[in-house]
Order: structure tokens, then sequence, then C-alpha cells
């Protein structure tokens, strides 16, 4: 979407395959759109996205943070999968073979509605003073000021 996987790699170095950077990115993507999208439903990035370097620049940085965070929280939640088929997110923290029951710790902090807020606030800061092509703020939430249509 808005950055490759040598972007991520030139910026994190290795450890991340490259099918879950192609999954993880696609996510990064969206939350990167929600926070540019206005009132009108114009995506800026997808419209008209940045062409100077520096703005073009703090697009795929902001792509790649993004990609990190989510695999970072994705890699903390510890899925475990239980004998009944179901997957639970968590630690197991203890076993008992009798009955069976498995205990789970809470979900890693950073995930749930807080990764999300984190998500969204990480694109806002990296985004923030970056205009698009036709000078518009990323981060401008209201009507497009700017006409889309040739010869309009």
């Amino acid at each position: 979407m808005y950055a490759a996987y040598e972007d991520y790699t030139a910026l994190y170095g290795g450890g991340m395959t490259r099918t879950d950077f192609d999954r993880l990115v696609w996510e990064a993507g969206r939350i990167m759109d929600n926070v540019t999208t206005g009132a009108d439903g114009v995506r800026k990035l997808e419209t008209a996205a940045p062409e100077e370097a520096y703005g073009a620049r703090a697009v795929r940085r902001c792509c790649c943070a993004l990609v990190r965070r989510l695999w970072t929280a994705e890699r903390s939640m510890n899925y475990v999968n239980r004998p009944d088929g179901t997957v639970t997110p968590g630690v197991v923290t203890a076993v008992t073979a009798g009955a069976e029951s498995v205990t789970f710790a809470a979900p890693a902090a950073g995930n749930g509605p807080d990764l999300a807020q984190t998500l969204r606030q990480t694109a806002e800061e990296y985004l923030a003073g970056i205009e698009d092509k036709n000078g518009v703020p990323l981060l401008y939430r209201g009507v497009y000021p700017v006409c889309l249509t040739e010869g309009a």
C-alpha cells in the first residue's frame, strides 16, 4: 500500500517475513486512510499522495511504524489453540489434567482499545504537518477544498 517490504527492512531490519508484512501493511494502510479521510470521504493518501520527498518519506515511515506496532502487538498476544478448537489470546498460566482446566492470563497490555488508540496516535504523529500533492494537510478532516475532476 503505502510502503514496501524493502522500506520496512531498511528501517527495522529483519525478523518479519514478507508474508507477515504483506498481511499487516494492508491493516496499516487502512489506519492511515482512516485518519486522512475527510468528511466528504476523500481518501487523501489514495487520491493525492504527497509527491515531494519529505512528505512521501513521512508516509512510508508512518506505514512501517504501524506495521511494526501491529506485528509486535500480534506477537505479544500469544494465541493459544484450546482443546475445543477455539483460539484464545493470552498466556497459559495453569493447566489441570483431570477435569481439564486451562487458565489464561489477561491479554497483553497494548492490545484491544488501547492498541487502536496507539495506532491512531502513531499515524497522526507521523502525518501531522504533511500535505498531499495539492497542498491540503493530510489530517484535514473537512470537505476537500480542491476540485478532483479535470476541467471542472
